[in-house]
């Protein structure tokens, strides 16, 4: 085998899919022999703190069985000179969603010393072994689920989802999470070219039948920028007294780019009934703008539409959040203004939710709000569209999700007005004759939707207990009565 191309590449390759065939497939073609290392179950459980679905035994074999491959090993360290000690091998393969990332980058030093390539191949989007165990309702394997009704309600109102994996509202009724890309894998970007460069190497390949979510803030104007002439553009626009309409300026953006622009209106009706066409697909009540996602991904899936584009981490990954990054917190305001819903205000026997906030805390007054916004609130925002596009079996992505700052956010650029600064400086690119739109939440017009209610009747919740509240905590208040009521909880 001396004058023979070595090549290897190593996964847990649990649940075997499509984006594991095409790997293998494409190293292969780039090599005269392959040799695949599969990671044990103690190396997996070591970094990802959770166990594979199926055994080692089972995943070699899996593996051996692969007409690509040449030979497999069983791996227990990430340590690449480590195994090249054993094995010799000429090129390193790996998926170029792992391109720029810190530690391949220094794989690439280590590996050029010992004059092997790092060979970067084409990510299959759309699939992952995390994406099949959610779809599957229980990305908690190897855990026991118990039943945790007042854990469930006081993390709902809390953080919009519920926190722990191992606690559900109900027997058999597995909660939902959105499938996060780890920090690790995300790319580093430090000018508005890095992510232009991002959003390229991530968006469908052509055949896919794609389309894009659009509202008229930059961060999906951007992406929309970025499809091809005649792509489907879904704007949503609730039917409502109070309502922002954000279609003229998506269809802005539109006329600019050709695409075609497709409005979906949505009722109170509408929300009624996809709170019933979701609980069960969720586990869990509805984050408030998922209705809207729900009926524009039900508009596109009937549209003939595979491929969901849509741009929610922007805002979390690049500084966007500009209430909660107004000012430098304490630990005990900080979870004061995020609660989106005190539990102690409205049910009987709220749960102490200080769990969710302690990993960031920095010492005894201060908390890290900066890596909470891009946890525990970025799961809560991105799971609203993300389980909406789902319910309805579209694929999606979201490039921003990808990317992350290559330095620390500049808090004083971003209180002095220039928020996102690297997402305002490429949509100044991408539409050098428009002037940036000022950042608007999904709008709905809840006030006017709940005016006329009086709020929940079921036993769990305190008498009385709307008085004082907005019309969005309303919304969540009446969203968890609803989903509980739904599902027999």
């Amino acid at each position: 085998m001396q004058d023979k191309i070595i090549g290897f590449t190593a996964g847990v390759f649990d649940m075997f899919h499509i984006g594991h065939l095409n790997l293998l497939k494409n190293a292969a073609a780039r090599c005269d022999y392959l040799i695949v290392g599969v990671n044990s179950d103690e190396l997996v459980q070591s970094y990802k703190d959770k166990k594979t679905v199926v055994p080692l035994a089972e995943r070699v074999e899996i593996i051996r069985q692969i007409k690509y491959v040449n030979e497999v090993v069983v791996i227990d360290s990430l340590d690449k000179k480590q195994s090249w000690k054993k094995l010799h091998y000429d090129r390193l393969f790996i998926g170029d969603d792992w391109r720029n990332n810190p530690r391949w980058k220094q794989t690439e030093k280590e590996m050029a010393e010992l004059g092997v390539k790092v060979v970067y191949l084409p990510h299959t989007n759309g699939t992952s072994s995390t994406l099949l165990r959610d779809r599957l309702g229980d990305d908690n394997w190897g855990m026991t689920m118990k039943v945790d009704k007042e854990y469930c309600m006081s993390s709902y109102l809390t953080v919009r989802y519920v926190y722990r994996k191992d606690k559900v509202f109900k027997e058999g009724l597995a909660h939902r999470e959105h499938p996060a890309i780890p920090k690790e894998k995300k790319v580093p970007c430090f000018t508005a070219r890095d992510i232009d460069s991002i959003i390229k190497r991530f968006l469908p390949p052509p055949r896919e039948k794609s389309a894009v979510f659009l509202s008229g803030g930059m961060d999906s104007a951007i992406l929309a920028s970025y499809m091809p002439k005649g792509t489907r553009a879904y704007t949503a626009r609730c039917v409502g007294a109070g309502t922002v309409d954000e279609t003229k300026r998506a269809a802005e953006y539109c006329k600019i780019y050709g695409l075609e622009h497709i409005v979906v209106d949505v009722t109170w009706e509408d929300y009624l009934q996809s709170m019933k066409e979701l609980a069960l697909h969720d586990g869990c009540p509805i984050v408030p703008n998922e209705p809207q996602a729900y009926m524009m991904a039900k508009r596109a899936k009937a549209d003939g539409v595979k491929y969901i584009i849509y741009g929610d981490c922007a805002d979390t990954e690049f500084g966007g959040m500009t209430k909660l990054l107004a000012r430098d917190w304490d630990y005990e305001n900080f979870v004061k203004r995020f609660t989106f819903l005190d539990p102690n205000k409205v049910l009987k026997n709220p749960i102490d939710m200080d769990e969710i906030f302690e990993p960031f805390r920095k010492n005894k007054t201060d908390i890290d709000f900066i890596s909470f916004i891009a946890g525990p609130y970025a799961m809560s925002a991105a799971g609203a569209l993300t389980n909406a596009m789902d319910a309805v079996g579209l694929k999606f992505i979201d490039p921003y999700e990808r990317c992350c700052l290559g330095e620390p956010l500049d808090l004083e650029r971003v209180r002095g007005g220039d928020s996102k600064y690297l997402i305002r400086d490429l949509f100044r690119l991408r539409y050098p004759d428009l002037e940036i739109p000022e950042k608007l939440p999904m709008s709905r017009p809840a006030d006017a939707w709940m005016k006329d209610w009086q709020g929940p009747t079921r036993d769990e919740f305190l008498p009385n207990c709307t008085a004082g509240l907005t019309g969005e905590q309303k919304l969540l208040l009446f969203s968890l009565e609803r989903f509980m009521d739904l599902t027999g909880v």
